[in-house]
């Protein structure tokens, strides 16, 4: 078979040109294509002489070179199982071509249509939602532009100001503050440890992300003062040498030419996101790689290229090469788990290949304090995952908890022994888990101040020993009087606690007034308040069990719980289990508890009166149960959709930073809600997890095609989409580079 293209400019495509091409009977010792330039003309001979059936595609010059180069590739002389070592090199060539002119044609008018109805499938797909435009001017309901800063440019924030229109944003006076000018696409940093893919396939430039909707500002905030409304920020005034693009951007302290300036707002945004948590382990910042930003995945990707050539030097003593081609993972949940697979991924196909005579000294070893890797999936998926890491040569360290991280070895202890052992290394990729922002700190010690005298409620809310700002469920900052939202991992959204309604509740169900709760008593207030605290389920349902009475009715409520009932309003949902399987609100998220250790905590509660609690008791147990309450999973779903929540409601263009706007806003609006996904980890070799909703955990080669169509498609732009897509198709060709560039 022999395929030409060629390409015709044409007064119809202003981008573009028309491309012929077509395909004839007739064999030729290898296919032939012909790409021109839009610039000439096709030859007449290349229309004259087809003989066969032909196709006609009208696209663009880009487009038809990649089609011609696929075309080749089917159209090859198929003369048994053995190729040339040309004729594979060519065939590789073709790949390359027709992929990288895919690529280039995804932005050309021709394939608008299909493009368009792609990008809104891979946004639903990545739970990101893209505010829509073309609608008449809006103005807000005061008549002025609220000053709305956002702090981040993480998945919150970019979420929300992808999902906020262009008519929605001219409502508000927007201004974006972050030290990072683009946004990291997090779930496939891994993947960037050794060149799987690149690091700039999965950034975004901030300023496209808020093009002709804000204002961005490169620059760190320092401190929030809640009362003025003014966030101060910060940011060096520049190097001291010009040809110094590696100085220090965002100095602490007082430092000669710091530029300090501060910024107004009545709406704040606060999506700083969280830092990473070294539990104070000696040497960890001196001698350990972080995994949360580009630079860290940059850094480890560099050392590791210089612990291979600093083994194949001469001079390295079997000793030395085994310790420095030892490399150490910390913490065993998806970011751990992905980084030790793409090191072996690297590990078997390449560095084998550019480092043959190093093969036996390679050593990863994954450490991790719990029983099981990846935990918070299903323990199918746990075993999966061991059983892969055990094929691949992975050394899984389980219950065992690092004590120190010095220059050349690693300090450890397993479970409650106290006797130390060692592990000698040449890399550590700390990974180990997530603390506070240092400026949440300074928030809530603001809000604090604010509200000391004025709310004892929201002095205890956020006082709380949780990490990040306590939000309620309409991701409003308690005690910020409707002007703070925060999102993200520096957010909890939390249902509320029973605890400080203790008086009221104690209250309503002591009807005879002897200060004093009997079980029975206890059990009628839990049954009737257990739709409005779902936290107490659990403890009303074993009471149900413990304690009876002979005056229920057929529901199994007495008349107390059903006043109960009635005075919080209730209305009980049947499906609502079936839905927590997907869709949650905060309140859904509670710890099962176990009615033997219900039990005793009651009995360890009753200090006096075994059969009655006093009010202090009873106090102490709503403490108890309140600690059963679990935040949303701090991970990139969770932003990204409650990024999409505080969108939706800023458009409706009522929210202003004054209590009166939050109240009006949020009384028509739902509380958030989490759709849940799934959870997805890559494994090696190909393989990956998914621990599905309803349908349960699935592994293996298909899902880690699966993994990385989910993972390409849900990229912010389609630019990151056809640089991701090249990238996997680049490093399973070519292999991953490591240039130490």
């Amino acid at each position: 078979q022999r395929t030409f293209v060629c390409s015709t400019p044409s007064p119809a495509m202003a981008a573009g040109s028309t491309a012929f091409v077509a395909s004839s009977g007739g064999h030729v010792a290898a296919p032939t294509w012909l790409a021109l330039s839009p610039h000439q003309h096709c030859p007449p001979q290349a229309s004259s002489s087809f003989v066969g059936p032909s196709v006609l595609v009208a696209t663009s010059g880009a487009a038809a070179t990649a089609v011609a180069a696929l075309l080749a590739l089917v159209a090859w002389p198929k003369r048994g199982r053995q190729r040339s070592w040309r004729a594979r090199k060519s065939a590789r060539k073709s790949i390359v071509a027709a992929v990288a002119a895919a690529a280039s044609a995804a932005k050309l008018s021709a394939f608008g249509r299909a493009f368009a109805l792609g990008a809104t499938v891979a946004g639903s797909v990545a739970g990101i939602k893209e505010g829509t435009d073309g609608g008449p001017p809006r103005t807000h309901k005061s008549g002025g532009k609220p000053k709305v800063v956002v702090l981040g440019s993480g998945w919150g924030a970019a979420t929300f100001m992808k999902g906020l229109s262009k008519d929605d944003a001219e409502m508000y006076d927007i201004k974006v503050i972050s030290p990072r000018n683009f946004f990291l696409y997090t779930p496939l940093l891994p993947a960037c440890t050794m060149g799987s893919v690149e690091e700039r396939s999965i950034v975004t430039p901030v300023r496209r992300l808020i093009e002709g909707k804000a204002e961005y500002l490169e620059a760190k905030c320092e401190s929030i003062d809640t009362v003025t409304k003014v966030v101060r920020c910060c940011r060096a005034g520049g190097p001291a040498r010009s040809n110094d693009v590696n100085y220090e951007r965002f100095p602490e302290g007082d430092v000669e030419g710091k530029l300090t300036f501060d910024v107004e707002y009545d709406i704040l945004i606060y999506a700083v996101g969280a830092q990473t948590n070294d539990f104070n382990t000696p040497g960890v910042k001196e001698n350990a790689f972080f995994f949360k930003e580009v630079q860290d995945a940059h850094k480890v990707r560099e050392k590791v290229t210089d612990l291979f050539e600093m083994a194949s030097l001469p001079t390295a003593t079997k000793e030395d090469r085994d310790r420095l081609l030892s490399f150490v993972v910390v913490g065993g949940g998806p970011t751990g788990v992905e980084v030790a697979a793409d090191l072996v991924d690297f590990a078997e196909r390449d560095a084998i290949d550019l480092y043959p005579k190093l093969r036996e000294h390679i050593k990863i070893t994954l450490i991790n304090t719990g029983d099981f890797l990846l935990s918070t999936y299903d323990q199918s998926i746990s075993k999966t995952c061991m059983e892969v890491f055990q094929e691949k040569g992975v050394d899984v360290m389980a219950r065992c908890q690092v004590v120190e991280v010095g220059s050349e070895e690693i300090k450890m202890k397993r479970g409650n022994e106290e006797e130390l052992f060692t592990l000698p290394y040449g890399c550590v990729v700390w990974a180990a888990g997530n603390k506070e922002h240092a400026l949440t700190n300074q928030l809530k010690a603001s809000l604090i101040e604010k509200n000391e005298g004025v709310s004892e409620l929201n002095v205890r809310s956020l006082k709380a020993p949780v990490r990040g700002i306590v939000t309620d469920e309409h991701l409003g900052v308690r005690g910020s009087g409707g002007s703070i939202f925060a999102l993200g991992d520096a957010a909890i959204v939390r249902h509320d606690r029973t605890e400080p309604f203790a008086a009221k509740l104690f209250k309503a169900a002591d009807l005879n007034g002897n200060g004093e709760l009997d079980l029975l008593e206890l059990r009628e207030l839990f049954t009737g308040a257990a739709d409005e605290f779902p936290q107490l389920k659990d403890y009303a349902d074993y009471l149900k069990e413990a304690v009876k009475d002979p005056s229920e009715d057929e529901s199994g409520k007495t008349g107390l719980a059903k006043v109960i009932a009635d005075a919080f309003l209730l209305q009980k949902l049947a499906f609502r289990k079936a839905l927590s399987l997907t869709k949650q609100q905060v309140g859904d998220r509670t710890k099962h508890q176990e009615k033997e250790a219900i039990a005793a905590e009651i009995d360890q509660v009753l200090e006096h009166d075994k059969s009655s609690m006093n009010f202090e008791e009873f106090r102490r147990l709503l403490e108890s149960v309140d600690k059963n309450l679990q935040p949303f999973p701090p991970t990139a779903q969770v932003a990204a959709q409650q990024g999409k929540y505080l969108a939706d409601l800023l458009s409706q263009g009522a929210l202003d930073g004054a209590q009166e706007s939050y109240a009006e806003t949020v009384g028509s609006a739902k509380v958030f809600s989490y759709f849940h996904k799934g959870s997805l980890a890559y494994l090696g070799g190909g393989s990956a997890a998914f621990d599905l909703p309803i349908i349960g955990p699935v592994t293996g080669p298909a899902a880690g095609v699966a993994w990385k169509l989910y993972e390409t498609s849900a990229q912010l732009s389609w630019k990151n989409r056809a640089l991701v897509g090249l990238d996997w198709v680049k490093s399973e060709i070519f292999g991953r580079d490591n240039s130490l560039i």
